[in-house]
């Protein structure tokens, strides 16, 4: 537990964050030997009228597979649709996931992730990121911490590093659904960093569990825009289903 603590301290010192988007979660370390999983998301943000970010829709679609008891890979497609464009395609992510460390022997599960996205357009930069995935269990409780580091690669790439830091803290209502709250902080490149304002700093409320048909399972929740530079509102839908 000390571990924990020690990790969640030094991750809100060194966040200083790549956008999030209303189609991201709050990931797990956990990789299960054998498991495929297909997973569809929805988002939706609405902000100031001249933000980028009002009246957007993301959507994605990933596919994730665990190989080994340690390692995963996993495909993400994601499109988007901004106010006054066309519905066009957005990135194609290749991620490989690594579960370093198990909560049987632990006390919590930790994990990091080493993932590459093509970015769609000629003069578009692509990026490399990483990160490091925390998952503490605590009887009816979870804690969920990611710290994320990107860097732009190829045309067009700007020098430094995006950081983001997000957590999510849920409880368990039953065996089959759970409720919390998540926060999403993304403060931009390290290497010109601006004020609180004008980072993107989102909080809100977050449902997940089981549907009653279909084997599928789901996530849902709104998050506020608590600075000036996010989008007021976020919302997502996301349903998924393991083999």
């Amino acid at each position: 537990m000390k571990c924990f603590f020690s990790f969640f301290v030094l991750a809100l010192l060194i966040s200083q964050p790549s956008n999030a988007g209303t189609s991201s979660s709050v990931g797990s370390p956990k990789v299960s030997e054998g498991r495929t999983k297909s997973e569809l998301r929805f988002g939706y943000a609405s902000a100031d009228e001249t933000s980028s970010q009002d009246d957007r829709f993301r959507f994605r679609q990933q596919i994730d597979h665990g190989f080994t008891d340690w390692y995963a890979a996993r495909l993400v497609l994601q499109q988007d649709d901004r106010k006054g464009d066309n519905f066009e395609h957005n990135s194609i992510r290749l991620s490989n996931r690594f579960h370093l460390l198990s909560a049987k022997t632990h006390g919590f599960d930790l994990g990091t992730r080493l993932e590459y996205t093509f970015a769609d357009g000629d003069k578009t930069p692509h990026s490399l990121g990483t990160g490091l995935y925390l998952l503490v269990p605590m009887n009816a409780y979870e804690i969920r911490v990611n710290q994320l580091f990107a860097h732009d690669v190829g045309e067009n790439a700007e020098d430094g590093v995006e950081a983001e830091f997000r957590f999510q803290i849920t409880r368990d209502l039953n065996d089959e659904h759970s409720f919390g709250v998540e926060g999403f902080h993304d403060f931009g490149n390290l290497t010109q960093l601006s004020g609180y304002s004008d980072q993107e700093h989102e909080i809100g409320p977050v449902f997940k569990g089981a549907l009653p048909f279909g084997g599928l399972k789901y996530q849902t929740g709104y998050r506020a825009g608590i600075s000036k530079g996010a989008a007021d509102h976020n919302f997502k839908v996301f349903t998924s289903k393991s083999f």
